[in-house]
């Protein structure tokens, strides 16, 4: 059997932690190591994470002062064994037949690299009374390029969904724990790895359940769309998309984002997006923008917003 290296960032996760923790020792599949990554927390996650790492020896605690999610993914590969490395957050759950099913479709397909499910999303007040379907694509193999293309236009791969070749892992490297990629960590590593060359398999069983509750819902819109337009101006790879799919993914992020970047007077970053979009798909517009930012600061949302929309039709 491969060993199997389950990395679970907890970050005041006292109220959910448990459950995630009894999802993993439910697992049909017995090689694994569970590597929880105690964040920094406050409350009692510690404690409760002992309780289970003295029960059982698979389950390791590393305590860490806050860094954030990649950093204590990161941390976490660093003292990980497994050939194969999954990621499964402290608030979520998995059935107890996911590891086992991977690690098949694993044997049935070699060249895939990434092997993912299907799932479903579950509002924390509702718990399992109203289950809401992951919009992913599952069902084949898809090839390193073909993935690279549906990610380009969007994330489709939950991250709890997922088990990594460690040789992947090791090739594309750590996570990114650079600012301005937070919250985007996971599509960020997945197109770098369908940029190496992996192919990935996605089970159609439905293996996990995301919670949805207040405090891992993005409160910030606009740092989350600058962070997608990070992921994709950082993985434009020429060879893999052309041109008119490289315009449509950039242009839906950028124009929201730019928008409020303006009204908040948030210029420098409104910089930053226009530098960063125009070097990889150059344009009058930006520069249109930015002389606009420059020349009426927050009044510029206006003339911008005009703009976008007239670029809103022609992606139409």
């Amino acid at each position: 059997m491969e060993l199997i290296s389950i990395l679970m960032p907890a970050y005041n996760a006292g109220k959910y932690i448990e459950a995630s923790i009894l999802s993993v020792l439910k697992q049909s599949y017995a090689d694994w190591e569970l590597i929880i990554i105690n964040d920094g927390s406050t409350d009692n996650t510690k404690e409760i994470v002992e309780r289970y790492s003295k029960k059982d020896s698979r389950i390791k605690l590393i305590n860490q002062v806050n860094q954030k999610m990649a950093a204590a993914r990161n941390n976490g590969i660093k003292n990980s064994k497994g050939a194969w490395i999954a990621f499964l957050d402290s608030d979520d759950l998995w059935e107890p037949e996911k590891l086992s099913l991977q690690i098949q479709a694993s044997k049935e397909h070699p060249t895939a690299g990434v092997i993912y499910s299907d799932g479903f999303i579950f509002n924390d007040h509702e718990q399992f009374n109203n289950l809401m379907p992951y919009p992913t694509v599952t069902g084949r193999l898809l090839s390193h390029d073909v993935m690279y293309q549906m990610q380009y236009q969007q994330n489709y791969i939950p991250v709890l969904s997922v088990i990594v070749k460690r040789s992947l892992v090791d090739t594309i490297g750590p996570q990114n724990e650079e600012r301005v990629f937070s919250g985007c960590e996971d599509w960020d590593y997945w197109l770098r790895i369908a940029r190496v060359g992996a192919d990935f398999y996605g089970l159609s069983q439905k293996l996990f359940y995301y919670r949805r509750h207040e405090t891992n819902v993005s409160k910030n819109s606009v740092n989350m769309l600058l962070a997608q337009l990070a992921v994709l101006t950082k993985n434009y790879e020429p060879r893999l998309i052309n041109s008119g799919d490289l315009s449509n993914a950039l242009k839906k992020i950028f124009f929201p984002l730019i928008n409020n970047l303006i009204k908040l007077r948030r210029f420098d970053d409104a910089y930053f997006a226009i530098k960063e979009t125009d070097e990889i798909l150059p344009s009058i517009t930006f520069k249109t923008i930015k002389f606009l930012i420059k020349s009426f600061g927050r009044l510029a949302h206006i003339p911008v917003a005009i703009i976008g929309r007239l670029e809103s039709l022609q992606l139409k």
